[in-house]
C-alpha cells in the first residue's frame, strides 16, 4: 500500500505531462489548419479591380500598349480576353492593371520603354511548362497560395505567335542561367494542358469583368449532379468548406501548377489523395441568382491565377 502510495505523485505527474503534449500537438494542428484555409481562401478572392481603362487608338498595338504601360503582353491578353493580340481593333478598350492613369501617347512611352529596358526574346515551348510536362511541384510556393496550380499529363501544349506573357513584366524574371518563362513580345496559350472540370457553359469568363470586379476564375453552369472531375493529375492539397465559396478542392500539379473547384455541393477527393485526369473528385449542386447551377475553376501557375480559357481544349 506504501508503495503504491508513493507510484501516485509519479502517475500523476506523467498524466499531466501526456495531457500538456497532447493539447501542444493540437494547438499547432489548429494552426497549420488555419493558416491553410486563410491561404486558400486568399487565392480564390473576389475584389475591385486596380487599374485603368485605354481605348486604342489608331496605329496603337496590344505589344506598343503593354510596353508603355509596363505591363506583360500575356497578362494584358488574359485578363482581357484577348486570343489574338495581333489583332486589337481602333476604338476597343482594354483593362490596363495596376496602372493609375491613362497614358495619351502610347508610341512615345513605348518608344522610350524600348530604349530603357532591354527586351528578352528568349521563348520557351509550352510543353515543357505544361501540366504534362515532368517536375518537381512547388510546395512551399503552393503552401503561400494553396490556391490554384496544374500538374503533369495531356497533349503537347499549343502556342499562338502573339504578342504576351504571363506572370507580369517584373514578375517574370527568373533565377540566373534560366529562361524565361514566356518571351515578352508572345503571346502563349496551352490548349489541351488541363481537362474540362465539368461538361457545361462558360457563364463568367477570367479577368475584368462589366462591373469592374476581378474573377481568378471562370464560372461555368452546368447541371446539378454532375460529377466535378480532377483537370489533371496530382495531389490534392486541401479539401473542405471555405467561407463565401462553399465545398472547395485544391488540386497540386506538377510544374508549380495547381486547379481549384470552388462551391461544390459534395466532396469525394480528401487532402493528401493522388488523384488521375478525369477522377470525379466532387459534384456540382450549388445554385446561382439565376437559379442555375454552377462550378467556379481555376488555374495557377506559381500561385498566379491564368485564365483557364488559355490552356482548356
Amino acid at each position: 500500500m506504501e508503495r503504491m502510495n508513493q507510484q501516485r505523485p509519479v502517475l500523476a505527474n506523467r498524466s499531466r505531462f501526456a495531457c500538456a503534449f497532447y493539447l501542444v500537438l493540437l494547438l499547432a494542428a489548429s494552426i497549420a489548419l488555419l493558416s491553410l484555409i486563410s491561404c486558400a481562401g486568399s487565392s480564390v478572392k473576389k475584389g475591385t479591380a486596380k487599374g485603368v481603362y485605354h481605348i486604342v487608338k489608331k496605329g496603337e498595338t496590344a505589344y506598343s500598349i503593354a510596353r508603355a504601360y509596363s505591363v506583360s503582353l500575356q497578362d494584358l491578353a488574359e485578363i482581357n480576353n484577348i486570343t489574338d493580340v495581333s489583332n486589337i481593333k481602333e476604338g476597343s478598350v482594354i483593362f490596363i492593371p495596376d496602372a493609375n492613369q491613362v497614358i495619351d501617347d502610347v508610341m512615345v512611352s513605348a518608344r522610350k520603354a524600348d530604349e530603357t529596358k532591354p527586351r528578352d526574346a528568349s521563348i520557351i515551348n509550352p510543353a515543357d511548362t505544361g501540366p504534362q510536362a515532368s517536375g518537381k511541384p512547388a510546395d512551399k510556393a503552393l503552401a503561400r497560395t494553396v490556391g490554384p496550380n496544374p500538374e503533369p499529363g495531356d497533349p503537347g501544349a499549343q502556342a499562338s505567335k502573339i504578342p504576351a506573357e504571363p506572370p507580369a513584366g517584373a514578375e517574370d524574371k527568373t533565377r540566373t542561367g534560366q529562361r524565361p518563362l514566356f518571351s515578352e513580345n508572345e503571346v502563349r496559350t496551352q490548349k489541351g494542358s488541363f481537362a474540362w472540370p465539368v461538361k457545361g457553359t462558360v457563364k463568367t469568363r477570367f479577368g475584368i469583368q462589366p462591373n469592374k470586379t476581378y474573377h481568378n476564375w471562370i464560372k461555368i453552369v452546368c447541371p446539378a449532379g454532375a460529377k466535378v472531375k480532377a483537370a489533371a493529375g496530382g495531389t490534392v492539397i486541401f479539401s473542405a468548406g471555405l467561407k463565401d465559396f462553399g465545398e472547395t478542392i485544391i488540386i497540386r500539379h506538377a510544374n508549380d501548377f495547381a486547379t481549384v473547384y470552388t462551391h461544390l455541393k459534395k466532396r469525394y477527393a480528401r487532402a493528401d489523395q493522388s488523384v488521375k485526369k478525369g477522377e470525379a473528385i466532387a459534384l456540382v449542386g450549388e445554385i446561382d441568382e439565376a437559379g442555375e447551377a454552377y462550378l467556379n475553376f481555376e488555374i495557377r501557375l506559381k500561385g498566379k491565377a491564368r485564365n483557364p480559357l488559355f490552356y482548356l481544349p
